[in-house]
């Protein structure tokens, strides 16, 4: 990642993030610098395409809070459910089909308990990036330190 830092900006922590377990590739990459949050998101379409990146930046002055939250995705749970049983049901009658509803059906499954991590800026509009559960101590890590950083520009 290659980031355009300012006159006496440094970077403190660098850190990237698994964005998608089935898309494990993708990933979030954050810095925080002694003035800055910064990074680049993957767009995905239907979560699943890669269509490239979201470049986010927010000032340290500019932050009200950040948080780390995680989440049940009781849709894509249902979803994944739905297509990994019926690959299993359908073992016998078809293998190759059966591993075609395998595969659609791991995706949403695997996805469908995140950790979100949420910027708010000073106006109260939140901003939140997707993360994988299995990065939620890091995403804490990163967080913490950003609160650090922010309690000391104040």
């Amino acid at each position: 990642m290659s980031l355009v830092l300012g006159k006496d900006e440094i970077i403190n922590k660098s850190q990237n993030f698994t964005t998608n377990l089935a898309l494990f590739w993708l990933k979030t990459d954050l810095s925080l610098t002694n003035k800055r949050v910064i990074g680049y998101q993957p767009n995905t379409l239907l979560g699943v395409i890669p269509l490239g990146r979201n470049e986010v930046s927010f000032p340290l002055k500019n932050i009200a809070s950040v948080s780390v939250s995680t989440k049940l995705h009781f849709v894509r749970l249902l979803v994944g459910l739905f297509f990994v049983f019926s690959a299993l049901g359908s073992i016998g009658n078809s293998f190759l089909g059966a591993l075609l509803f395998l595969a659609i059906g791991l995706i949403p499954l695997l996805n469908s308990f995140t950790s979100k991590m949420t910027i708010t800026n000073n106006a109260g509009q939140p901003v939140s990036m997707e993360i994988s559960i299995l990065e939620k101590d890091k995403v804490q890590n990163f967080v913490n330190d950003v609160n650090i950083s922010i309690s000391e520009v104040a």
